[in-house]
């Protein structure tokens, strides 16, 4: 028996709505089938991006080439740059994806790089990207490193290289999103250990994160990094909490 192409198109449509809410995860409005998972087109253009003028390091909307913190203790990295701000419908689709494991929006989330990819900042001009590293006790429980899919794609995109052996998490430290402020900062010393070094000596590298709170899992990140002398070391992130009056 031939199938005709309403009965396709009605199978279609069911098993997508079984696999896609059909209503928007932050407006609660229904979404067609060219959204976005989980997401109405209208709530997804209203993603707030970063854009320069900013400062020359930490990358954030600034009118001099520093801000006044960059200009008092200049961070480790040479610059960071974050593609929009961790707030809204963005701060659901990363909590969605993170903590409850919607693979589906790693190519939404990873286009958002892509198509946003800072300014001052030359992909192919580095050796590779290299994700931030989970614990190997925390990967076995979410089952993947949120930052490795995100970076897997823009490299596939962009036509790089994904690094993921020449920084390990040595130490499986408390969720950093649990922790104040100065806990952050303590909780995460010693986290990273290379295992490689020989594949960061004398490269450049572009360090993946997927959200930037306080800043501590990254710098502990880079200063670790430093150990085996690159040539350079930037930071890359999707979001950044911080959003100045």
């Amino acid at each position: 028996m031939q199938l005709g192409p309403q009965f396709l198109r009605h199978s279609l449509e069911t098993a997508l709505t079984f696999l896609y809410p059909s209503q928007c995860r932050f407006c609660n409005k229904h979404i067609g089938f060219d959204s976005i998972p989980y997401f109405c087109n209208v709530c997804w253009d209203g993603i707030v991006y970063i854009e320069s003028p900013w400062c020359d390091f930490c990358g954030l909307p600034c009118v001099e080439e520093k801000c006044d913190e960059c200009a008092t203790a200049p961070p480790p990295y040479g610059k960071l740059r974050t593609i929009a701000y961790y707030e809204t419908v963005l701060q659901r689709a990363i909590h969605l994806y993170k903590f409850e494991k919607r693979k589906s929006l790693v190519s939404p989330l990873s286009q958002l790089v892509i198509t946003r990819f800072p300014e001052d900042m030359i992909i192919g001009d580095y050796d590779y990207i290299l994700p931030i590293p989970i614990h190997k006790r925390r990967l076995r429980e979410r089952t993947f490193n949120q930052s490795t899919l995100i970076a897997t794609e823009i490299a596939k995109s962009c036509g790089v290289k994904v690094e993921t052996n020449a920084l390990i998490r040595q130490r499986n430290t408390s969720p950093q999103s649990s922790l104040a402020r100065v806990a952050r900062e303590t909780n995460i010393i010693g986290a990273f250990r290379l295992q490689n070094q020989d594949d960061v000596r004398g490269k450049r590298i572009l360090v993946f994160d997927d959200v930037y709170t306080t800043g501590a899992t990254v710098r502990e990140a880079v200063k670790t990094l430093w150990n085996a002398d690159p040539i350079e070391v930037d930071v890359l992130t999707l979001a950044r909490a911080q959003h100045p009056e």
